[in-house]
C-alpha cells in the first residue's frame, strides 16, 4: 500500500463542523438514525438508504442516490478502554497522541494505493475532539474504482467513532457538502456529566476550518 502522509496540523475547527446539527436542504425530509448500543445519532436525507455493513465494527452504512457515483457514508464504533482513568481535560491530548496520523494509517490499511491529501487534529465529531483526513484510495472490496473520501475520528467515553464519506473520485465534488451535512449531524449520548463544565471542549474559541475540495474553487470553510 502506498500512503503519502502530510503533517497533521494542530488547528481547530469551528463548532459548526461538530456541535451544531445541519441537515440537507430545508425542503428535504430527513431520517434520524440512532445506534441502540451507544445511543449515537445522525441525520441523512430520505433519498439515501441503508445497505449491509461490510466490516465487523461498522454500525451504519448509507448509500446516496445515483448508482454510478458510488457515494455514501459509513460509521464504525470500536471499544477503547485505555484512557478510562484520565480526566476529561486530557481529551484533546488523547486525540492528538492516539487518534491522529497513526490511527489513520491503520484505518486506511483496508484500502489500496492510499493518498492522504490533508490531515488535521483538534477538530470535532459529536461531543469529542477528532482528527480529520481527506484521502483518495482504490477500493479493495466490491467494484474496483478510485474513490475520494473525507473522514473524522473521535474518542469519546471509551469508544472510538469513525465516520467516513466517499464517492467515485470524479464525482466527489458533487457530494462534498452533503457528506459534511451528515458528519455535522453526528451527536453522542452524553450520559453522566462527569466534569463541571460538561464534556465539551472550548469550541467557542475555535478558528475557521478549511476543508480542501477537489480544486481551490471548491474549498469549504466552517
Amino acid at each position: 500500500m502506498r500512503v503519502q502522509m502530510k503533517t497533521f496540523l494542530r488547528i481547530s475547527a469551528v463548532s459548526a463542523v461538530v456541535f451544531f446539527s445541519a441537515m440537507a436542504p430545508a425542503q428535504a425530509d430527513v431520517n434520524v438514525w440512532r445506534d441502540l448500543h451507544t445511543k449515537m445519532t445522525l441525520s441523512y436525507a430520505d433519498s439515501w438508504h441503508r445497505i449491509s455493513n461490510q466490516n465487523p465494527d461498522d454500525v451504519l452504512t448509507l448509500r446516496a442516490p445515483g448508482g454510478n457515483d458510488f457515494a455514501g457514508c459509513k460509521v464504525s464504533v470500536a471499544d477503547e478502554d485505555r484512557f478510562k482513568i484520565y480526566p476529561v481535560r486530557y481529551s484533546g491530548e488523547i486525540q492528538r497522541l492516539n487518534f491522529s496520523k497513526e490511527y489513520w494509517d491503520q484505518y486506511l490499511a483496508q484500502y489500496n494505493d492510499v493518498v492522504l491529501h490533508e490531515g488535521t487534529d483538534n477538530n470535532g465529531l459529536g461531543r469529542g475532539f477528532a482528527s480529520m483526513a481527506s484521502v483518495s484510495y482504490e477500493t479493495a472490496k466490491g467494484a474496483k474504482m478510485r474513490k475520494r473520501a473525507i473522514g473524522f475520528a473521535s474518542h469519546y467515553r471509551n469508544k472510538v467513532y469513525t465516520v467516513e464519506c466517499s464517492a467515485e473520485e470524479s464525482a466527489y465534488h458533487k457530494w462534498h457538502k452533503s457528506f459534511l451535512n451528515v458528519i455535522k449531524s453526528v451527536d453522542f449520548h452524553e450520559g453522566t456529566n462527569f466534569a463541571i463544565s460538561g464534556y465539551y471542549r472550548d469550541f467557542l474559541g475555535d478558528k475557521t476550518l478549511k476543508v480542501r475540495g477537489p480544486s481551490i474553487f471548491e474549498d469549504t470553510y466552517y
